[in-house]
């Protein structure tokens, strides 16, 4: 952990592919089979119990003064929150579909939990990234890409959002009817949730392409890993603004999210290309940044074919 403490941050990668398969179950119809949404269900409690550990991980980081320092904050810290409400989301799409009342309600109440650990650590990160580039500077020219990776989690708050307002209507007039009109309720609570990250996502679009081009004015922006970082959170907000769009029957969502698709398909083309090129080339795999505090000698740097950690400036 001493040694490259920001791949710690990568963790989050887990739970959120876990989380991924439990949506696919739901939404491809898998989940009709008992025998496979009981198996969905097991493994979105393994999505959650990682997720809330990724969690823990990142504040074990910032306590251990890992990656303590506010002029480090890059939005790489929020892909250890993110998959709380990566479960969340995928925990209201299950719990419609469990054949035992309380199995249900048990899902639909942690996945609420999950989204209120979640939706505020994502806010709090979001301030303190904000913080870094008021009081410091913008993220490198190389790793400005990670500008964008913030639209998912906010976009994923919504999409939980959504997801649980809907289960909530179908679960809870049947397992808590000493509340009347409880679910509708909690729908409607979705739905305006929804429409707020919905509108910080488009402002958040707009911030990102600003660093993007006010980075570009003085360097180059070369092409590396970080650049599947747009994919993400752009996936995300397509499908927030597609449940909008189903949720609220509004043309305006529709054609909003039909542009979206067109965009994230160009970037994955476009990430793909460049990434097989690199790697037939063999400079994809080369040195990706180097901190602007970095006391390493020349010879030191072109015989190691591989990024450099020598501070936490790196995302």
């Amino acid at each position: 952990m001493r040694s490259h403490p920001r791949r710690l941050l990568h963790y989050g990668g887990i739970p959120m592919s876990l989380a991924t398969i439990v949506s696919g179950i739901t939404s491809y119809g898998f989940g009709d089979t008992t025998a496979i949404c009981l198996l969905g269900w097991s493994i979105w409690w393994i999505a959650s119990i990682l997720a809330v550990a990724s969690s823990v991980l990142l504040i074990c980081l910032i306590v251990s003064r890992e990656i303590s320092s506010a002029e480090n904050v890059t939005g790489a810290w929020l892909l250890l929150v993110a998959p709380l409400a990566v479960c969340a989301a995928a925990g209201g799409s299950i719990a419609e579909l469990l054949p035992n009342d309380s199995q249900a309600l048990l899902t639909l109440l942690t996945s609420y939990f999950l989204l209120g650990a979640g939706a505020p650590l994502t806010g709090c990160i979001v301030i303190l990234y904000i913080y870094r580039i008021t009081v410091h500077k913008l993220p490198p020219h190389d790793a400005i890409i990670t500008a964008f990776i913030p639209l998912g989690p906010i976009g994923q708050i919504g999409v939980a959002a959504l997801s649980l307002g809907g289960s909530a209507n179908a679960i809870l007039p049947g397992t808590v009817p000493l509340i009347d009109g409880l679910g509708t309720t909690m729908l409607n609570l979705g739905i305006i949730l929804a429409l707020l990250a919905w509108g910080f996502s488009v402002y958040w679009i707009i911030h990102a392409i600003f660093s993007v081009i006010y980075q570009r004015r003085s360097a180059a922006i070369p092409f590396n890993i970080s650049w599947w970082a747009l994919t993400f959170p752009l996936g995300v907000f397509a499908i927030l603004t597609c449940l909008l769009a189903e949720t609220m029957d509004l043309w305006y969502f529709r054609v909003q999210f039909i542009a979206l698709v067109a965009i994230l398909l160009a970037l994955w083309l476009f990430n793909i290309a460049r990434t097989v090129a690199g790697a037939w080339t063999g400079a994809i795999f080369g040195i990706q940044s180097i901190a602007p505090n970095c006391n390493i000698p020349e010879s030191t740097i072109s015989s190691n074919n591989s990024t450099v950690y020598c501070s936490d400036t790196h995302v």
